[in-house]
């Protein structure tokens, strides 16, 4: 079974923090960044499929950081392979 979501990544902890409370009401989870994708911040805010457009609508209206501050994924991983699929998705 695949898994696909969308991980918000940061340069800083900060970035991470300020965007967690900003998609609170959206409905994100915290997560480790995969080390597949970064080793920079560590932590990733992580949105449903259904939940996106309604997030990048949030980030992008109320965020302060700048696009080299931040960089978006869409991840599908399946557990059960071992396999996972990552792509940037330009906000």
């Amino acid at each position: 079974m695949t898994d696909t979501f969308y991980l918000y990544t940061f340069e800083s902890t900060h970035g991470a923090i300020s965007t967690e409370k900003l998609l609170k009401p959206v409905g994100c989870t915290i997560m480790p960044v995969p080390r597949h994708i970064s080793t920079s911040c560590g932590i990733a805010v992580r949105v449903e499929p259904e939940k996106f457009d309604e997030s990048k609508k949030a980030f992008l209206e109320g965020t302060e950081l700048v696009p080299e501050e931040y960089h978006v994924y869409r991840i599908e991983e399946d557990k059960s392979i071992k396999r996972f699929d990552y792509e940037p998705v330009t906000l």
